[in-house]
């Protein structure tokens, strides 16, 4: 039996169809690929949304132990000059 080649217009075709199915096949592995990288990334934002929401926490605890902090030493600081004086004036009478 002899093999009939196909006729030059249908070669063509199938020569363009195989090629766009190239095509299309490299267009859905890019596709593929930037779906994985955009979860990838979304991931990694998640996370650092989490680091960030830590870190205000850990800045608010902060800033509030420094406020409790200077409240404290503001109650401490005329108290400790009033002890002061009298030691002074204490000192001073002995002196005399």
């Amino acid at each position: 039996m002899d093999a009939h080649p196909l006729p030059i217009p249908v070669q063509e075709a199938l020569s363009r169809l195989a090629q766009a199915l190239d095509r299309l096949d490299a267009a859905s592995l890019r596709h593929a690929e930037g779906e994985r990288l955009r979860a990838t990334l979304e991931a990694e934002l998640a996370l650092m949304r989490e680091d960030r929401h830590k870190l205000a926490t850990e800045i608010d605890k902060e800033r509030d132990e420094r406020l409790s902090l200077e409240a404290r030493l503001s109650d401490i600081t005329p108290r400790i000059d009033r002890a002061m004086e009298a030691i002074r004036i204490a000192l001073a009478d002995e002196g005399r």
